[in-house]
């Protein structure tokens, strides 16, 4: 499972080319080669035993920022991901985050009723 950038999404140039940010999509936060694959790294998969299946993180900066992955294509057998941020975490995901620390038990109870 690895990271590769939609360029949709990019303001500035990735691996994968030049910007090619349009206005209906939420344009990605600044962030490293190394913070995307560690976020795909960390990420939920809503169906935890399928390899292809859309995932979930969490990061911290001055708020909490979410973002979802999905599949773009299957590269030697590896799994290509793209992210971006979203509005949207399911419930069962949030209380994972919750379990792993990665959000409070207060944000939880906030979070799940406005994204959940």
């Amino acid at each position: 499972m690895y990271y590769y950038p939609n360029r949709a999404h990019k303001r500035e140039t990735t691996e994968a080319g030049p910007p090619g940010w349009r206005p209906d999509k939420e344009p990605c936060p600044d962030m490293t080669p190394r913070e995307r694959e560690t976020l795909l790294q960390d990420s939920i998969a809503i169906d935890p035993g399928s390899p292809t299946s859309q995932r979930f993180a969490v990061r911290r900066r001055s708020g909490l920022e979410f973002f979802t992955a999905r599949m773009t294509r299957a590269v030697n057998g590896n799994v290509e991901f793209h992210g971006y941020p979203t509005p949207h975490v399911p419930g069962r995901v949030l209380r994972q985050f919750r379990d792993q620390g990665l959000i409070t038990k207060a944000e939880y109870g906030s979070l799940v009723k406005r994204l959940g």
